[in-house]
This record gives C-alpha cells, sequence and structure tokens, in this order.
C-alpha cells in the first residue's frame, strides 16, 4: 500500500504537529496562508508542500492539482466573505442595510485581496464542484436582497429580467469599487486623498453616494407633479 512521506518542518525549535489523518487540512491551510501573504503568483503545489512541511507530491496525491488545492481556499475564501456580511448586523432601514454590506464586501475585499482576486478566477477553482452551489449564494444573497430591497423590490425572482440585472449591475459596482481600491485607483478620483486614509475617510461616503437616503412617495410626487 502507497504511503504519503511526511517530512518534519525545518524550522529551528518547532516540531512538525501534522502527521497522516491531517495532512489534507494541513495543505489547505498553507495554501491558504501563502494566498494571504503572497496572492495567487505566491502559490504553487512545491510552495504548498514546503509549508506544510511535507514531500513535493503530496498535494497532488491528496488534490489532483494545483486547481483542486485552490478551489478548497477559495470555499474557505467564501465563508470568511459570509462572516464578514454576518458581521456588519441586520437593518431594517433598508438604507443602512444596503450600505453596511456594501463596506462589508469591500472591507473583505481590502483585508483579503489575494483571496477576493482567486474567488473570480474561474481558471484557478473548479465551479463545478458541488459546494459551489451553495457557500457563493449564502454570502450573496443577502447583498442582493439589499440591493433589491434598496430598490423598492421585495419580491425577488432572479428568473426575471429585471431583478437579475438589478442585482448584476449593483454586484458588478461593488467588485469594481473594491478593484480600484485595491489598485489604489480609487484615490485619483478624490483631491487629497491618499490611499492609507481612502478606506475610513472617503470610503463611506463613497457608499452614501451610491445608496444615498430615499425620499418617500409623498416627496417623489411631488417633485414629479410640481405640488405642494
Amino acid at each position: 500500500m502507497n504511503t504519503v512521506k511526511i517530512q518534519a518542518e525545518r524550522k529551528p525549535g518547532k516540531r512538525s504537529t501534522y502527521h497522516h489523518g491531517d495532512l489534507r487540512t494541513a495543505l489547505i491551510q498553507a495554501a491558504d496562508a501563502i494566498i494571504a501573504e503572497g496572492g495567487i503568483e505566491a502559490f504553487s503545489l512545491r510552495a504548498a508542500a514546503q509549508r506544510a512541511g511535507v514531500s513535493p507530491g503530496a498535494p497532488a496525491h491528496h488534490f489532483g492539482n494545483a486547481r483542486g488545492l485552490l478551489t478548497e481556499v477559495a470555499l474557505l475564501a467564501y465563508k470568511r466573505l459570509e462572516d464578514y456580511i454576518q458581521k456588519a448586523g441586520h437593518s431594517d432601514d433598508p438604507v443602512a442595510e444596503v450600505r453596511a454590506l456594501s463596506l462589508a464586501f469591500i472591507h473583505f475585499a481590502l483585508d483579503h485581496p489575494g483571496h477576493f482576486r482567486l474567488m473570480f478566477r474561474n481558471d484557478l477553482v473548479d465551479r463545478s464542484d458541488p459546494r459551489f452551489a451553495s457557500f457563493p449564494r449564502q454570502s450573496g444573497r443577502r447583498l442582493s436582497q439589499a440591493i433589491l430591497t434598496y430598490q423598492g423590490k421585495n419580491d425577488v425572482d432572479m428568473n426575471r429580467f429585471e431583478d437579475a440585472a438589478d442585482i448584476l449591475c449593483g454586484m458588478a459596482t461593488l467588485h469594481g469599487l473594491a478593484s480600484l481600491v485595491l489598485e489604489e485607483k480609487a484615490v485619483h478620483f478624490f483631491r487629497n486623498a491618499n490611499a492609507r486614509d481612502f478606506r475610513k475617510k472617503e470610503l463611506p461616503r463613497v457608499i452614501e453616494h451610491l445608496y444615498p437616503e430615499r425620499r418617500n412617495s409623498t416627496t417623489r410626487k411631488k417633485a414629479v407633479h410640481g405640488k405642494s
């Protein structure tokens, strides 16, 4: 019977804590840490094996190829995004809700840039994995609902073109904004803004501008008909 030879980590004063029973988890954690520290560019199966302190062939033995291991990391990333969305809290005010969840989405991207980029790379992630049927939906369901509720839609039907288009455009806006902030391009749109303070100062105001306070129906009717 073939066995996986496990090498001790070559770190002074430390012993490898990995054994046959948790080798798969160790490799996932190693790959996850590499993505967190250096992004997708820093990842390789060999690097993951070296970090986990195992033989170079161990990742392929457990995951088949790099895509198999990166799929596990992407699933972890979706779980983290779900945590950010949950920590944003709940509000009955549609404006407060969509603002809070939008900021949570962008803060996740800024805190985990490597994972954020990985999550949307179909060439690196196996979307046929059945777990993707639930993880992305969990993290995006509340945000999608918040976007539509802000627009006054409570009866959401993803089979209806208008609803699907509204969610797509809303998510595209947030995804693009997060990418521009990550690349430090967003600061160029604001005089005296800098990358260090943008997240704390300008970003919340940008989200407020994206989702301003809504006028009530009476106010809208007055504006349309010009009546006092």
